[in-house]
């Protein structure tokens, strides 16, 4: 704690806060036992320098024996709150429902060993929480019995703590928050002993989520649902936001008289590139943006279309081409020439948005003392320098209320619309909330970009892969986020993911990317990220040599001797799924594999064709390896959304452009599945001592291989463009 002991904090307040900062760790389940020894306050392993970067984990008790625990994880669905919490209470020994969990707000103790910001990515909140939420709980629990036992005057051998209670040997109880002052004047435990996965009593067993109770009544607080309290809240504006609908574009000439005539609109204010309506109530502000009459200079992308963007992605030269990934000494051109048989093909996956069911809010409130701001944004810190430096204050004046958000897929890894909201907010006298309406959500969103995948394969007498010469073609997301995680060569990290963890043995792959920036878009993160399409690329080209080699797809996969993770999914989704029973003659069958963010997927997805081209989704079958499953029910949820996104994104969905603009602006436009489309998910968790590994976006990462391969075997052939719907017009 910052300038207050732990004995004053509590004097103060009937409460103990403790931050103990902690190092990141890695290792299987039985090593996380594993003692640690305080050095310098901090809880250091023995095998970790005292200078690491460190993780703090923020608990307070409260006399009455109630826990706040603060994540710094977003919330949009995956359930972190839900998953920390039972990390922090395993530990700590505490029932689940004692912790009340809350948004972090930003801080820097929160950046982890290996990341540069603080953030919620990557699927990849429960892999960076596990070892330092259990470290801090499990200290705090064993500063408790050492309470318990000076209070008692015995040996602290024989108490133990239970359900937020510490025991004695002769009938001897006394409540966590009872020993708030004992705990007080302890000093930080000689060692950290975590307890024995066998003795666990929450991690791995099924556990309701901590804020259905809150979403069920209503109750939850979206951004859209903030309401500031006492005079904030009647001096409140709401503002609807309209930008130019071409990147780059500029505002010539705005006309605003007959949107401030309409009752309840108070002004009109102006951007560069955008306005924002503000108004009493929303409708007011709808009613007022309609009627504005606005004269763009769409400028230089006003002539893009689709067409020329394909065209210039297969068009781009490759002088400018990095070699991002290879597995081999041997250069690739040799190992092509020295196998039986060469092929080339060509894949193509189009432009993407996100249409989470929330669109883009903010609540901007500005005082002379500082500014709060009440959004989502997957990266606080960043978002917290960007408001301080335009507001000319210090971070520290600035706060950022992260909310519950009704889904993000990458969209809010960007941050843009706070800062616009700021912009318009510094206009004004009063806290303003931002909207933006659905179409604008559409018209405004970075896009996950457009890809061509050309691959130039080469097999051995018995068809199997030997030599693969992949080369992606399209923009960069990272180079436009942040240059500096870029190599020393300039490969975007995320362009290799799912390819640098092969779970084959591919004796010779080359991963290539050739950098093409592509005009009239923003390229954003999306579900999966370079997952998604790497493996659409990877599990469709063993699917089409597979039926080159006349072998059944997941005997292929064995020839190509998948480690024994990969295996061990594979033997659990083929049994599940019967594979071995032949499906009714109309009923395809496809099958995909993923190693991606240290978990491995297994899918089969059944579907059918009608006679009047409708594709019904019969079932999906899956088994998932993620290490240890925390909570499985919610590893479960997880896939099932994250297969059904897949799904629909890869039977329907792309976005288009026309004059430079975003065509698709609703959800009739853009669709998703709907409720008698969407098929029977079975999900099949393999049992692990391995460590916890990302689950989020699985489901969406082999969703469209495994599709493609379902309609393909029903079509009769290989299907090499995304959406599959365009096969079937």
């Amino acid at each position: 704690m910052s300038n207050l002991s732990r004995r004053a904090f509590i004097t103060r307040t009937g409460a103990l806060a403790l931050g103990f900062s902690l190092p990141l760790f890695s290792g299987n389940a039985q090593e996380n036992t594993k003692a640690v020894k305080p050095e310098n306050n901090k809880v250091v392993a023995n095998n970790v320098p005292p200078n690491d970067e460190y993780h703090n984990a923020y608990i307070e008790i409260h006399a009455d024996n109630s826990i706040i625990f603060r994540v710094p994880d977003i919330e949009f669905g995956q359930g972190i709150y839900t998953t920390a919490a039972m990390l922090l209470a395993e530990e700590l020994d505490v029932v689940l429902s004692a912790v009340r969990v809350e948004a972090a707000l930003p801080n820097e103790v929160y950046i982890l060993k290996g990341e540069f910001t603080e953030i919620t990515w990557g699927s990849g909140s429960t892999q960076k929480d596990w070892l330092p939420l259990q470290q801090a709980a499990a200290t705090l629990r064993i500063l408790l019995v050492q309470a318990a036992a000076q209070l008692w005057n015995i040996d602290v051998g024989q108490c133990h703590a239970k359900e937020g209670h510490v025991y004695g040997p002769n009938d001897q109880d006394v409540l966590y928050g009872q020993l708030l002052q004992k705990v007080a004047l302890l000093t930080e435990p000689k060692e950290i002993i975590l307890k024995s996965p066998d003795t666990y009593s929450l991690i791995g067993k099924s556990q309701p989520r901590v804020d259905t109770p809150a979403k069920i009544h209503g109750t939850a607080i979206y951004g859209a649902d903030v309401r500031l309290p006492d005079q904030q809240a009647s001096i409140m504006k709401i503002g609807l936001i309209l930008a130019c609908p071409v990147v780059g574009g500029k505002i010539v000439q705005l006309e605003d008289k007959q949107a401030l005539s309409v009752q309840g609109v108070v002004a009109v204010l102006r951007l560069e590139d955008a306005v924002c309506v503000v108004a009493d109530h929303f409708w007011s502000a709808s009613k007022g943006a309609s009627l504005l009459e606005i004269e763009w200079d769409f400028g230089a992308n006003a002539t893009v279309d689709t067409q020329s963007i394909y065209k210039q992605l297969n068009s781009v030269n490759d002088e400018n081409t990095i070699v991002g990934y290879t597995n081999s000494d041997e250069k690739i051109e040799v190992s092509l020439k020295n196998t039986s048989h060469t092929y080339e093909a060509t894949y193509n996956q189009p432009m993407l948005a996100h249409a989470a069911l929330e669109p883009l809010n903010c609540t901007i409130s500005i005082t002379d003392t500082g500014c709060e701001v009440w959004s989502c944004t997957q990266t606080p810190l960043w978002t917290q320098e960007k408001v301080a430096t335009l507001l000319q204050k210090d971070k520290s004046q600035i706060k950022i209320h992260n909310l519950y958000v009704g889904g993000s897929f990458g969209r809010r890894l960007d941050d843009e619309y706070i800062v616009q909201a700021v912009k318009f907010a510094k206009q004004v006298s009063y806290p303003l909330q931002c909207l933006w309406s659905r179409e604008e959500d559409f018209a405004q969103d970075h896009v996950r970009p457009p890809y061509v995948d050309k691959v130039e394969v080469g097999v051995d007498e018995n068809s199997l892969l030997v030599a693969v010469k992949h080369n992606i073609i399209g923009p960069s997301v990272m180079a436009r986020w942040d240059k500096s995680q870029l190599t020393k060569e300039g490969m975007d990290p995320d362009l290799l993911l799912g390819i640098n963890s092969l779970p084959y043995q591919i004796p010779h792959y080359q991963l290539n990317y050739t950098p093409c920036e592509i005009p009239a878009i923003i390229p954003g993160w999306w579900q999966g990220n370079g997952a998604t399409r790497n493996i659409f690329v990877l599990e469709s080209m063993i699917n089409k040599y597979a039926v080159k080699a006349k072998k059944d797809p997941i005997e292929y996969r064995k020839l190509l001797k998948p480690d024994d993770r990969a295996l061990g999914v594979i033997n659990m989704v083929a049994q599940q799924a019967q594979w071995d029973i032949a499906p009714p003659k109309d009923i395809g069958r496809g099958f995909a594999l993923a190693h991606v963010f240290g978990s491995y997927i297994a899918m089969v997805v059944e579907a059918e064709v009608t006679a009047t081209s409708i594709v019904r989704l019969h079932r999906v079958i899956v088994a998932v390896d993620c290490g240890l499953a925390v909570n499985p029910d919610q590893i479960a949820a997880q896939i099932e959304s994250g297969t059904v996104f897949g799904l629909g994104s890869a039977l329907y969905n792309e976005v288009q452009i026309q004059n430079g603009q975003i065509v698709q602006r609703n959800f009739n436009q853009y669709r998703v599945l709907r409720m008698n489309e969407t098929p029977q998910v079975e999900v099949h968790i393999v049992k692990s001592n391995e460590p916890p590994s990302g689950v989020g976006e699985l489901g969406t990462i082999v969703a469209a291989p495994a599709l493609s391969h379902a309609l393909g075997s029903i079509l009769e052939k290989h299907l090499y463009t995304l959406p599959l719907n365009t096969y079937l017009i």
